[in-house]
């Protein structure tokens, strides 16, 4: 382990500090022979050695992080992400699902969906509740639920999982499915938005047209 560190340090150092620190090497021995009018000189040297160690360690740090922004530059953060999903979410709100979507690894599926006010005024609220409910519970085991109560944001292990319960809701709740080609025209109970977290702040997210269509 300690040569192992040794390694790295080594590794992390530019010429100019090799150059110092050759320098301090080579004015340890002349202590022997020039005793205390070297230690100035000593002193020195191992200032500036540490100074560059210390640069180098903050260039390879801020290196990496850019690294990471440049690898998801073009997807957007999970707060734009859910505005765009809610945008009539108060700055409260947002933070709160924000937090909840704080907790899910990269690459796991989120389903989000924004409720429809039309199928809510034709089916009432209280239907509405039992069918976000059912997407909550749905092949768990009994007190556990994948919303963290929000009723809006449901984590999923797998995508697979994710179109299971979707195949189990709709069998409970054909009501929040629609054809789309019906007369009189059928309302979908939201829209289903697909949410994946990739990076530390960014996701992948998009709309899944056909959700909802029976």
């Amino acid at each position: 382990m300690f040569l192992q560190k040794i390694s790295l340090l080594m590794s992390l150092l530019s010429p100019l500090v090799w150059f110092i620190w050759f320098t301090y090497a080579v004015i340890l021995p002349l202590c022997t022979f020039l005793g205390w009018l070297a230690l100035p000189f000593v002193f020195f040297a191992l200032v500036i050695a540490d100074v560059f160690v210390i640069i180098q360690l903050l260039k390879v740090t801020y290196s990496e992080d850019d690294t990471e922004d440049d690898e998801y530059e073009t997807f957007l953060t999970t707060r734009e992400a859910l505005k765009t999903i809610f945008p009539e979410a108060s700055n409260k709100d947002i933070k709160k699902y924000d937090k909840q979507l704080d907790k899910v690894k990269d690459f796991e599926p989120v389903l989000i969906i924004s409720p429809n006010h039309n199928w809510i005024n034709q089916h009432t609220l209280q239907n509405y509740q039992m069918v976000m409910n059912a997407f909550a519970i749905d092949s768990l085991q009994q007190n556990n639920r994948r919303d963290g109560n929000s009723l809006l944001i449901f984590h999923f292990s797998t995508t697979t999982e994710l179109y299971t319960v979707r195949q189990n809701v709709r069998t409970l709740h054909p009501n929040a499915y629609f054809n789309p080609v019906a007369q009189p025209k059928q309302e979908p109970i939201g829209a289903a938005w697909i949410f994946y977290k990739v990076g530390a702040s960014k996701c992948d997210f998009g709309e899944d047209d056909n959700f909802f269509i029976c």
